[in-house]
């Protein structure tokens, strides 16, 4: 999970060229191998679907030209919108990890049978979490 963790890190980071939101996120497969990742470019590409969570599936999808990904599991810094989670149901995958709760969501509502699973430690959710901070903090300045 280390290599998890430093991957999406390190995804994350690119997000401050752009002026993006701080979230990455990518696919693994049954072996936990990571196949690809992507992070948050809505404000880079002026598109407001370019959450991380949708670009990795969509260059997976791209990648093996099969919108069927229930053989992949997605691992995200933070627990997904509404609008990705939709996504997410399309592209068959049916299990999500993530480091972070998403306070911005309402989730009383949702109706899914996706697994949402919080992985990492509490260390590892402050670095998430700090970046974010840092990130809506330097936006107000």
């Amino acid at each position: 999970m280390e290599l998890i963790f430093n991957t999406l890190l390190k995804e994350l980071k690119k997000c401050s060229k752009s002026q993006d939101v701080p979230v990455s996120a990518l696919l693994i497969d049954k072996n936990n191998k990571i196949v690809t990742k992507c992070f948050n470019s809505r404000q880079k590409k002026y598109n407001f679907t370019n959450h991380a969570e949708i670009r990795v599936l969509n260059k997976m999808f791209k990648k093996t030209k099969n919108k069927n990904l229930s053989d992949y599991t997605l691992v995200t810094t933070l627990k997904p919108c509404l609008m990705c989670i939709t996504v997410i149901e399309q592209s068959n995958i049916t299990k999500v990890l993530y480091y972070l709760e998403n306070i911005k969501c309402n989730y009383s509502r949702l109706e899914t049978d996706l697994n949402f699973k919080k992985i990492g430690s509490d260390d590892e959710a402050r670095t998430f979490e700090k970046e974010l901070k840092d990130f809506f903090s330097n936006l107000r300045k």
